[in-house]
């Protein structure tokens, strides 16, 4: 009798736990596909301005176009997520990005590329927000941060695949093949989806979207909500545009290899990544009275992590040095994440997690969208006036160029030093 009571307790437990871990893997494919999705311009920048007769200009306007995308969709996001749910905000958005990345492999024209990828992105943008609100309505509490850190591990695999492996992918097959093939990956994760994720909530709701935008609106009134999305912008334009756009032609100009051989130190990054989330997630479940602190520190690692990968510096070293730089540069951002998002949880508790996730995802697209024209024109600017072969071939950054980026990133850092001292008060009464 006691053994048939244990079966009746356990087996409903045990089926619910399996149906949450299927959930969080489709979800976690969804953000692989996504955050392969926002780094891919670096592998394949220079089959895309080979094709379409650019510069370094049209390859930021093509991770411009992906971050505005972004941008657009992340209050709606929040408050979607919040108000519908995770299955049906999840369905749409993988519709929309598996969409979008075929149209950006069969676009004729930049226009065309500049529309197929804001769609994409808008698709994208959903992902991360339903991924945490699914780790915060799944899991304890006391395992909310091991688990961010596992679900941004995800999204390290999509990014790992996006170096090394789609750079001789790109070379073998072509750009435009690679991305059919990443939009059908997409289409066949949403059956997946469809299947394992739970039915969301129903009329017995009693949240409204109405509710829940001003409940968004009255938690903008804090200052340390603010230094959150200060914090986690920084991290984010400065650990993209690095690792997502310029990373493997810088490395590649340095010395002069291929982009698949520069594709190593951005897989060794990406690697990293995935390491920092597990270590430092599970660090942050420990860490509440110091949250801060932490934060302030590792901006200040990550700031002189990026000034030792001045040309110079980088030249005289080699590419085993850059390899290692970009390593511990990898530890140190995947760590960032699961801090932030305790931070998240901290200020705008599981209720309004999605709206927490989206100001600071919003603010992150914006600074980002934004910069990536400055520092596009900036490069080529510094390019032509150290004058590399940039002043004859227009497509071209030089030394100059790439020194120019290293000094814009670490001028977009400041804002992760005094945002965790907006939230310091608020954290500690917390």
């Amino acid at each position: 009798m006691s053994m048939l009571g244990q079966q009746a307790v356990y087996a409903p437990t045990s089926r619910f736990t399996d149906r949450a871990y299927l959930a969080w893997t489709a979800v976690a494919i969804a953000y692989a596909i996504a955050f392969l999705q926002r780094v891919s311009p670096q592998s394949v920048s220079l089959s895309f301005m080979h094709d379409f007769k650019t510069d370094a200009a049209g390859v930021a306007m093509l991770a411009s176009s992906y971050f505005w995308g972004y941008t657009l969709m992340q209050i709606p996001a929040g408050l979607l997520v919040d108000r519908y749910g995770v299955k049906r905000v999840v369905l749409v958005s993988m519709v929309a990005s598996s969409l979008g990345s075929a149209a950006f492999a069969l676009a004729p024209n930049l226009l065309d590329v500049f529309a197929a990828r804001l769609i994409v992105a808008c698709g994208d943008a959903l992902v991360f927000t339903a991924l945490l609100k699914l780790v915060a309505q799944s899991f304890a509490d006391e395992r909310f941060g091991m688990m961010s850190g596992i679900s941004q591990v995800s999204g390290y695999v999509g990014g790992v695949i996006a170096t090394t492996p789609l750079a001789a992918a790109v070379s073998g097959f072509g750009w435009r093949a690679c991305f059919l093939f990443i939009a059908c990956i997409g289409l066949a994760n949403l059956a997946f989806a469809k299947v394992t994720l739970k039915p969301d909530p129903a009329s017995h709701s009693n949240k409204t979207l109405k509710g829940v935008v001003i409940a968004a609106r009255q938690s903008l009134a804090h200052v340390a909500n603010w230094g959150c999305a200060m914090t986690f912008a920084s991290h984010f334009a400065v650990v993209t545009t690095l690792s997502g756009v310029w990373g493997i032609p810088m490395v590649a100009h340095f010395f002069h290899i291929t982009p698949t051989a520069a594709g190593t130190p951005l897989l060794a990054f990406m690697i990293g990544n995935a390491l920092g989330s597990v270590f430092l997630g599970h660090a942050a479940d420990h860490a509440a009275a110091a949250l801060d602190r932490a934060l302030i520190g590792i901006c200040a690692l990550r700031m002189l992590l990026i000034a030792l990968l001045l040309p110079p510096v980088a030249q005289t070293f080699g590419l085993a040095y850059v390899t290692v730089v970009f390593t511990i540069l990898g530890l140190v951002a995947g760590g960032t994440v699961p801090l932030v998002l305790k931070c998240v949880k901290k200020l705008y508790t599981s209720d309004l997690i999605g709206v927490g996730a989206s100001v600071n995802t919003t603010a992150a697209g914006i600074f980002a969208g934004v910069s990536q024209p400055i520092i596009g024109f900036a490069m080529l600017t510094a390019s032509n006036v150290s004058g590399t072969d940039a002043v004859h071939n227009a497509a071209a950054i030089g030394d100059g160029g790439y020194s120019a980026l290293i000094v814009i990133l670490l001028l977009m850092s400041l804002p992760g030093i005094a945002g965790p001292l907006m939230m310091r008060s608020k954290l500690i009464a917390r």
